[in-house]
C-alpha cells in the first residue's frame, strides 16, 4: 500500500495521501454513514515541473517500455513496473489522472515464479483493472501533460487526490468475464485451470 501511494502525487499533481484502507461504512440497511474516511492530503510533496517530468519518464514505460503491453482505454497513463532477481516477485504501479493501482504477483514461500515479470501478467491484470474502474469517467491528461506534450504548468489538482475504485460489480466486467469474473481469469491466467 505504501508503494502505491508513493505514486499518488505524480497522478494529482504533486500533493501527498496517507493510504487508508476502508473509504466507508453504513449500518446494514445503507441509511446511516457511520464511518468516512478524512484524506485531506498531507502537502506538496513535489514540484509541479518534477511532476510534469516523472509524468513524461514514467509515460513511455507504457509507450516503449517494459509496460507496453499496458491498455487503458485511451487514458494517459504512466507507470513502473518491477521484477526482483529469481522472478520471486512482479509488480506493476500505474496510474491515470483518476486512479492509482498496484498489481504485485508471486508466492508467499519466496520461491520463484514461473518467469512471470512486472511487464507481463501484472501489467495485463492492471490493465484490465483500470479500463473497468474508467468506464464512464472522461478521459483527463496526466498532471503536467497536455495532448501527450509537457505543458508549461500543470493544472491544480481537482476535487482531492485520486480515490480507489473499490470493488467492480460483475455488470461492468467485459462481456466475456461476466460469467468467471475477473478473480476466475486471474487464477485461470497463473495455474491454468
Amino acid at each position: 500500500m505504501e508503494l502505491v501511494s508513493a505514486y499518488v502525487p505524480f497522478a494529482n499533481g504533486g500533493i501527498a495521501v496517507a493510504p487508508h484502507v476502508i473509504d466507508k461504512v453504513r449500518i446494514a440497511n445503507g441509511n446511516k454513514l457511520i464511518y468516512k474516511a478524512f484524506n485531506p492530503g498531507l502537502g506538496r510533496v513535489v514540484d509541479d515541473r518534477h511532476v510534469a517530468m516523472m509524468n513524461q519518464m514514467m509515460q513511455e514505460t507504457l509507450t516503449s517500455g517494459t509496460a507496453r503491453k499496458a491498455d487503458t482505454g485511451g487514458w494517459p497513463a504512466a507507470g513502473k513496473t518491477g521484477t526482483s532477481q529469481d522472478f520471486r516477485d512482479a509488480w506493476f504501479v500505474g496510474y491515470t489522472s483518476h486512479l492509482v493501482a498496484g498489481v504485485w504477483l508471486g508466492n508467499d514461500d519466496n520461491s520463484p515464479t514461473k518467469k512471470t515479470t512486472g511487464g507481463s501478467l501484472p501489467v495485463e491484470v492492471w490493465s484490465r483493472f483500470m479500463k473497468v474502474a474508467h468506464q464512464g469517467v472522461p478521459v483527463a491528461d496526466l498532471p503536467g501533460r497536455r495532448g501527450g506534450m509537457l505543458a508549461a504548468a500543470s493544472p491544480p489538482p481537482g476535487n482531492g487526490p485520486p480515490r480507489p475504485a473499490g470493488v467492480v460489480p460483475d455488470d461492468r466486467l467485459p462481456p466475456d468475464d461476466r460469467n468467471h469474473g475477473i478473480d476466475n481469469w486471474l487464477l485461470d491466467k497463473l495455474f491454468g485451470r
